[in-house]
Order: C-alpha cells, then sequence, then structure tokens
C-alpha cells in the first residue's frame, strides 16, 4: 500500500524506518541513537492517520514527541493542524522542529498561524509613524529596519527588540477596525499573507486559543484540515473553559460608546439612555457585591440593571441599522458593518452574564481585575461553562480525527480523568514508556517536613522551615537550582529570608516578577555561575535546560487549586451535590497532573541528572500521599538530605 507521497511501504513501516539506526534522522545527526519510545509513539500516529480513529497518547520528557507526529503527517501527505498551549512552543514548532524535518526528510509547506493583534497593521503604521517623529522609540526605529526586510512576516515576536507595549498596541491589527479587502493595504497585509499560507500549507501551527475559538466559530478561522494534533493536551480543558467563557467589562462597555462611527449614526437620546445604563450598571453591582479577599464573588440573582443596558445597547444596534448611510467608500461599509456586529454581540454578552439563566450550565462571577480606570481596579463580569466536554465533542471531536498527547496526561496509568474532563472518549489510549532512567540518574527527596502548608497567606514559621530547606538543598547542589512556588507570596517570602546570604556566597539570584522576560530569565539562568530561579506557574512547564546547569528542581507545596477560584469551586460543588469524590476524581488527579510537569525540569537528556524535592509534610501525613509519589517517576527517593548532598559529591 503506498501512502500519500507515493512510498510504497506502508505508513507505519516508513515512519519507523525514518527512526531507526540508518535512517534519514540518524543520517542527518551526528551520534544519533534510537528512542524507543518515539518509534512506537510515530507507529500509533501512523495509524491513527490511517484508520481516522482518534488517539490519546502519553509520551514523558525525551521522547522526541514532535518528530513522533510530525513525520507520520508528512509522510502521510494529510493536512493537519497542530495545536500547541502557547506562542512559545508555536515557535519551536515551527522554527526549529519543521526546518529540520523539511531540511532532512521532505520538503512541504507549512504555516504559523497566530491571532490577528500579533501582527502588524500598515494602515494603522502611517499614523504612529506621525507621532513617533516627536517621541522616538528606538524599539519602533528598529521595527522600521525590519519593514525593509523580505522575510519578516509582520509578527512582532520575532522583532529583534520588543516594542513597549503602548506602542504594540496602537501598531496591532484590530478585528474590529479591520476593513480587510476594503483596505487600501490589503494587498501588502501581513494576516492577509498569513491567511494565504495556511490555505496553502499541509502543516499549520496554531495554539490552543486559535484551535478553539475556529472550533466555537465551526471551522471559519483556520483553514480545512484531515486531522488536528493537540500537543500539550493537558491544558485543554482550561483552555476550553476560557474560550467559551463570556465576559463584560466597563471598558468593554465604554469604548463602544465612544466609537465615532457609533455617535454619529444613532440618537442622540438613546446614546445618553446607554450611557445612563451603563452607569448605573456598575453602581448597582458594586452595591449588590461582597467580594472575597481576591475581589471575588459569585453572581447567583440576575442583575436588572445588566438586563436594562442589554436592552439600551440593543436599541442602539437598531438605530444603527435603521440610520445606515446610504452612500459609503467600500472600507467605511465594511467598518460600519463590524461595528452593527459589534454592538450586537455586547447586548447578547450582557445578558448572558447578567441573567444568570444556566447556573446548572454555568458559574457566574464578578472579580477585579488588573483593568485600571480612574478609581482603581475594575469588575469583570464572566460566565464561565462548568462542563466543557459536550462543547469539545460537539465543535471538535465529532467533527475531525483528533490525536491528543502530552508528558502528563495519565494518572495511575490510565486516562480516565483526561477523557472525563474534555470528553474523548472514543480514542485509542496509549501510555508510551519512560525514556529515561531515572533510578539511575534522579532522587526524589520528600523531607518530613514539620509543618504543613496553609492556604492563603503563609505563617511566618512555614516560611522559616521552607527557606531553609531551600538553603540547605541549593548548597547541596552547588546552585543550579530552580525553586518553584505555588504563590506569589510564598515566594517572595522564601526570597527575603534567602536573598542576602545566598548572594554573599556567590549565587546568582533570578527572581520573576523583576521586570525581566521569562526568555531573558532562562538566558541568565543558563549563563550565570551558580544560577537559582525563583519562580511560579510559567516555569512549571514549556522550559528545556539541558545538561548540568538544571541539577535541582524544588517544589514547595503540592499544586492544588485555591479553593476560592470560581470556576473550581462551582465544579466541586456540583459534584458534590451529585455525591461524586470531587478530591479523588478531580482535585487530587489535577494536582498529579501539574506535579509532573514541574518535576518534568529535570530530565531533559540521557545524561543529565538531578534532584526532585517536594517539601510537602501531606506526602507523609495524608492518606493520598502514596497515590501522589506512585504517578511520580521511579527515582531512587529519600527523606534524608544527605542523601541529596551524596548525591551530588558522587560520581555519574
Amino acid at each position: 500500500m503506498a501512502n500519500d507521497n507515493g512510498d510504497e511501504k506502508p505508513l507505519r513501516e516508513q515512519v519507523e524506518t525514518d527512526l531507526r539506526a540508518g535512517g534519514v534522522l540518524s543520517r542527518a545527526l551526528p551520534g544519533y541513537e534510537e528512542r524507543p519510545p518515539q518509534i512506537e509513539m510515530a507507529r500509533h500516529v501512523a495509524a491513527s492517520l490511517e484508520n481516522g480513529h482518534p488517539l490519546v497518547i502519553e509520551a514523558a520528557t525525551g521522547t522526541g514527541k514532535s518528530l513522533a507526529y510530525l513525520l507520520p503527517i508528512v509522510r502521510s501527505g494529510k493536512v493537519a493542524l497542530i495545536s500547541t498551549a502557547n506562542k512559545n512552543l508555536q515557535e519551536q514548532l515551527f522554527y526549529k522542529d519543521i526546518p529540520f524535518i523539511r531540511q532532512n526528510v521532505t520538503n512541504f509547506r507549512a504555516a504559523l498561524v497566530k491571532g490577528m493583534g500579533n501582527y502588524l497593521c500598515l494602515d494603522r503604521l502611517q499614523e504612529e509613524q506621525s507621532f513617533q517623529q516627536f517621541v522616538h522609540t528606538p524599539a519602533f526605529d528598529d521595527m522600521m529596519k525590519s519593514l525593509e526586510d523580505d522575510d519578516w512576516d509582520g509578527d512582532f515576536d520575532q522583532l529583534p527588540r520588543a516594542l513597549p507595549p503602548d506602542v504594540r498596541g496602537r501598531l496591532s491589527t484590530d478585528s474590529d477596525n479591520c476593513a480587510w479587502r476594503a483596505c487600501s493595504f490589503y494587498h501588502d497585509c501581513y494576516v492577509r499573507k498569513m491567511r494565504e499560507r495556511s490555505e496553502d500549507a499541509q502543516v499549520i501551527v496554531v495554539n490552543h486559543t486559535l484551535l478553539l475559538i475556529d472550533a466555537a466559530m465551526d471551522g471559519w478561522l483556520l483553514p480545512e484540515r484531515d486531522t488536528i494534533v493537540i500537543d500539550e493536551a493537558h491544558h485543554l480543558e482550561e483552555e476550553a473553559t476560557r474560550a467559551f467563557t463570556v465576559t463584560v467589562t466597563p471598558s468593554r462597555v465604554q469604548t463602544l460608546l465612544a466609537q465615532r462611527r457609533l455617535r454619529g449614526n444613532v440618537d442622540a437620546q438613546k446614546l445618553q439612555d446607554a450611557a445612563d445604563a451603563d452607569t448605573m450598571l456598575w453602581g448597582a453591582l458594586a452595591r449588590v457585591t461582597r467580594p472575597d479577599a481576591r475581589g471575588r464573588q459569585l453572581l447567583a440573582e440576575p442583575l436588572q440593571e445588566g438586563l436594562r443596558l442589554a436592552s439600551a445597547i440593543d436599541e442602539l444596534t437598531n438605530d444603527l441599522v435603521f440610520h445606515r448611510p446610504p452612500e459609503m467608500d467600500p472600507k467605511e461599509e465594511q467598518l460600519y458593518e463590524k461595528l452593527v456586529k459589534r454592538t450586537r454581540s455586547l447586548a447578547s454578552d450582557l445578558r448572558i452574564v447578567f441573567g444568570v439563566k444556566q447556573p446548572e450550565e454555568r458559574v457566574y462571577y464578578v472579580e477585579q481585575t488588573g483593568e485600571r480606570g480612574r478609581r482603581g481596579p475594575q469588575p469583570s463580569v464572566s460566565a464561565a461553562p462548568l462542563d466543557v466536554t459536550t462543547l469539545l465533542r460537539e465543535k471538535l471531536f465529532d467533527k475531525i480525527p483528533t490525536i491528543a498527547t502530552s508528558a502528563t496526561l495519565a494518572v495511575g496509568g490510565d486516562f480516565r480523568f483526561f477523557r472525563s474532563r474534555v470528553g474523548l472518549d472514543a480514542a485509542k489510549e496509549v501510555v508510551l514508556p519512560l525514556a529515561f532512567d531515572y533510578r539511575a540518574h534522579a532522587l526524589l527527596y520528600v523531607p518530613r517536613m514539620r509543618l504543613e502548608p496553609a492556604y492563603g497567606a503563609a505563617s511566618g514559621p512555614y516560611l522559616d522551615e521552607l527557606a531553609e530547606q531551600m538553603r540547605a538543598l541549593v548548597e547541596a547542589s552547588a546552585g543550579r537550582a530552580f525553586l518553584l512556588f505555588s504563590s506569589n507570596a510564598a515566594l517572595r517570602g522564601v526570597h527575603e529570608r534567602l536573598a542576602d546570604d545566598l548572594t554573599a556566597d556567590g549565587y546568582s539570584l533570578i527572581v520573576q516578577g523583576r521586570d525581566l522576560a521569562r526568555i531573558e530569565m532562562l538566558r541568565q539562568f543558563r549563563e550565570l555561575p551558580s544560577a537559582v530561579l525563583f519562580g511560579l506557574k510559567s516555569f512549571w512547564e514549556g522550559v528545556d535546560i539541558v545538561g548540568e546547569a538544571l541539577s535541582l528542581v524544588v517544589i514547595d507545596k503540592l499544586p492544588f487549586d485555591p479553593p476560592d477560584d470560581p470556576v473550581n469551586e462551582a465544579r466541586v460543588t456540583r459534584m458534590k451535590d451529585a455525591g461524586q469524590n470531587w478530591f479523588g476524581e478531580y482535585t487530587l488527579p489535577l494536582a498529579i497532573l501539574r506535579l509532573k510537569q514541574g518535576i518534568g525540569r529535570l530530565l531533559r537528556t540521557h545524561d543529565d541528572r538531578g534532584v526532585m524535592a517536594i517539601l510537602d509534610k501531606r506526602l507523609h501525613t495524608k492518606s493520598y500521599g502514596r497515590q501522589v509519589l506512585a504517578a511520580l517517576p521511579p527515582a531512587r527517593r529519600s527523606i534524608e538530605l544527605a542523601d541529596v548532598r551524596h548525591f551530588f559529591t558522587s560520581e555519574p
């Protein structure tokens, strides 16, 4: 049987040949060694492509997932969307893995697709150029030089120097203000070129947000495809919840009401009525809500002021339609139609979030956001789905064969938790063997701590003990350490206790939240001597530090969701009401998968070695401690600090 590229071998045999010693990869990479888990994964992906059946596959760190799914796709000739968790992983695939296959295996068309806001709008650039004559932003000058480079595709993230957020905001493409074909810059438009490349590509690299927005729009946004690969699929429920959540903020309303086209084409009294209703809404919301310490509160009853604003916005929509100017140029006509659509959408969203009509399906909540007005943080009102399984099945899985993969999908060797959260029920399930010898190369240190972590503000004595342990571990490893925290308060508390002494002893401290970009923090960590990085959630995954530069990963406590998170709280409440084991079936499995991600930062190649430490007393005192430890890689375990010191002083 021949595949779509005309090869006579069945697809599974072809990709296995590619990955074996003597295959295309071994000829391209000096010192290439076969990875049996990678070959097995490629076979399963090839089978899924051939038979059209969905696949869920856990492939541990070091497997080489990207090549294991890219090779079968390319060899098959099928068109595939590959979705990753974020833009950094998109860029790694597109600028590293895909060029390698194109150069060493076979050429094929590929496209990187991001949201419109990531690209320069040439129409907006004209106005900004006039402004920059007076302010002279160096990063803007660098961008103007990039405009002369035919290789630059308008993606802000590929500029040599990051633009200040305010400048980028003024220059980025905005869907609501994009005239598309009617724009005088349409021929040179970077978004148009990006979309054309994706229409002509065999492999289209997107992120989960774009994939899910496309699913919600019934496939209107992204090109047609034969299959979808969801990498880092453990994020799927979280991203789907975010994508299907409806949110209204004061600035969303006020920005609309300030629109020149709106104000010039609606009745002045109706515009004033809407402005008055807007003022009344947020005043009423402030009176009826009593936010918790994190600025959050559930919305249990309809808020009539919100529904009145929705009706007022509807009146503006009707006025826009009724008073539509008889003669407009193509650009103005396009922008006018977008304004009508935007106004109608806001009215609909107001009815959803303030109507509170589906409490069994959604959680309605208010929270104070970082969006700041004249009076400080502003309220944000949201309606989030409690269950995304039906949405994902109807919008995604039932329409297209899907392959879901990650290093952390299974709990206790099976996928029941993952399937229950995303609804990918009919898929074949595979857990690949570990790629590394954890017993020989790693030690898991789980000391019997005196104090148990407390939710909320960590106590002084607890932080003292945490700092004491972390200092001893850093000294044992001579730095080269990630200290990972579940809260900013714990990070700050431990850093305050250790900073002076560690700095005096010659360690290079890198602290998240000190105005350094994540990529710059990682660069410094690799280059500075005896580096110690104090990090939060964003360093628990998606970080690839190879070799001795990272030899110690310390996690302060088990990463349970905060109990007052509105969506988490509502899901737990629903499970309790249904008599379900909310802790064992939801809270604990989620924490285990996050913990596996954090520990996965340590070993990245077969030669890496190091210590993983979890400083949580509950591993010894709670009944679930054994279940957590059983789910972690099979490294040697110890409760003694002396074993950590011996590990670092002994020969590999």
